[in-house]
């Protein structure tokens, strides 16, 4: 808990090391970060077209939905997948100065926050294009969404970088699992689909649905679900439990 506090505290350092890290990773490019938004822009033009044909969905109702519900899953995927390997990409850091782990959580944190603004423009073209006037004050949701998805990505980071350190299988079994919940979460397709057993497994009792929800509601004109709050306590309780 003290390392925690004093890494939170020093907002300064974690601010610094994941903007050096974004310049890092895009260096030597001329639209930096821009990259990963024109990816997502061009994954949601294939995808909404296969998708409003597959799923029988109206463009106009089915492209936001596809693309809120994407920029929120590449965030949480990118914030569990780089949790992975938090420590031993950053073993240098380490051995040159004291400083507390959670720095390293905080930066993921808020490094990945700073993508999702970045691909917040897609969204914001394709609400322009399908449906102006979408936005009411249910976007003040997202606000709250962000927070707690915020807040479980540092238990997240510190629980799976340090699991990794000693256990190098877990990077690829969180990688396996990711892959497949990507397709069994509704992301690509819409909850209502599912019925019975299949909607409890897949949709109400999918935590991973839950963060999604919390953020796409807000940019869909909606209030997230109770449910979705409920689901993400419980995790984000276990969640602290298990790695403290």
């Amino acid at each position: 808990s003290e390392d925690l506090l004093h890494g939170l505290r020093r907002y300064d350092l974690w601010g610094r090391i994941a903007f050096m890290e974004i310049k890092r990773r895009y260096r030597r490019t001329v639209i930096g970060p821009f990259w990963s938004t024109i990816s997502l822009a061009i994954l949601i033009a294939v995808m909404g077209t296969v998708g409003t044909g597959l799923w029988k969905q109206h463009p106009s109702e089915y492209i936001p939905f596809l693309a809120s519900g994407m920029m929120v899953w590449l965030m949480i995927s990118t914030m569990i997948t780089e949790s992975c390997s938090l420590f031993i990409n950053s073993q240098h850091l380490f051995s040159r100065i004291r400083m507390d782990y959670s720095i390293l959580a905080y930066a993921l944190m808020w490094r990945n926050l700073l993508g999702f603004f970045h691909n917040l423009a897609i969204y914001l073209l394709v609400v322009v294009i399908f449906v102006p006037g979408l936005f009411n004050l249910s976007i003040l949701w997202i606000f709250p969404g962000l927070l707690v998805i915020a807040l479980n990505s540092v238990w997240v980071a510190l629980l799976l970088g340090t699991a990794c350190v000693r256990f190098r299988d877990v990077q690829q079994l969180i990688t396996t699992i990711l892959q497949i919940s990507l397709f069994i979460t509704p992301v690509f397709w819409p909850p209502q689909l599912l019925t019975g057993t299949t909607r409890y497994l897949f949709v109400d009792f999918n935590p991973l649905y839950s963060f999604i929800d919390v953020i796409r509601a807000p940019l869909l004109g909606k209030s997230p679900m109770l449910s979705s709050y409920a689901m993400i306590l419980a995790v984000t309780a276990l969640g602290w439990l298990a790695t403290f």
